[in-house]
């Protein structure tokens, strides 16, 4: 079984599996809905069934920075529920989802009751660490070129589907959500992707991406990463 990169699934035993099935209900978001707002009090996490979902951080000023679009399997909203903070970012439906829903009192019986489940909670607190950390030390390292294609090679990996002539996003990706993610303007990252389809990596669609040359992208990374 494939899963996604934050399912806690992969790292729970079938019964505790089973059991966060049983103790979660459904709830569907329609494009464009907030989930929750960063600052809000949690009392609930989710695991994405279908759709993706939008994280993202922002200022008082109105910048913001996308840092996430999760996919099906995706659990988010956790942190919240481990040390009872505020919510540290947004969570908004970017398509018709349906979530599973875990509140705060199934969430300490499963905790209490399963063992793999508190493991799984510690793995994904900790993956979603090395994650952040990533990010941070792209934004902070990388230039321009490389922190564009990088996105764009994640959106691939999780969201790319066949098409003529290479991967097409599932994900409507429009450079106003890639500039939110590589913390710089349209106009910027305007440039990066008109390079990139001058040198036949990519075709600019409106709103999205169609991808031809993936080892390309790779190279404009500039570090090998898995396929």
């Amino acid at each position: 079984m494939t899963y996604s990169t934050f399912d806690m699934f992969q790292w729970m035993d079938a019964e505790a599996a089973s059991a966060f099935q049983e103790a979660a209900f459904r709830r569907d978001y329609a494009a464009g809905q907030v989930i929750y707002l960063q600052g809000d009090h949690g009392q609930e996490m989710f695991r994405l069934v279908s759709g993706s979902v939008r994280m993202s951080v922002s200022r008082s000023d109105g910048r913001e920075i996308v840092h996430a679009f999760f996919e099906p399997g995706d659990c988010f909203g956790d942190s919240s529920m481990v040390d009872f903070g505020p919510r540290p970012q947004t969570a908004e439906a970017h398509t018709d989802i349906v979530v599973d829903v875990i509140d705060m009192s199934n969430f300490v019986r499963l905790r209490d009751a399963h063992r793999t489940f508190g493991d799984a909670m510690l793995k994904l607190l900790a993956r979603q660490m090395r994650a952040a950390c990533m990010y941070f030390e792209e934004a902070s390292l990388d230039d321009m070129s490389a922190r564009v294609a990088r996105r764009i090679l994640d959106a691939t990996r999780s969201f790319g589907t066949d098409a003529d002539g290479g991967k097409r996003l599932s994900l409507r990706l429009p450079q106003a959500d890639i500039a939110h993610m590589v913390g710089a303007s349209r106009q910027s990252v305007n440039k990066v992707l008109q390079r990139f389809q001058c040198e036949g990596l990519i075709t600019i669609e409106y709103g999205n991406i169609l991808v031809h040359d993936l080892e390309g992208i790779r190279r404009a990374v500039g570090c090998e990463l898995p396929s």
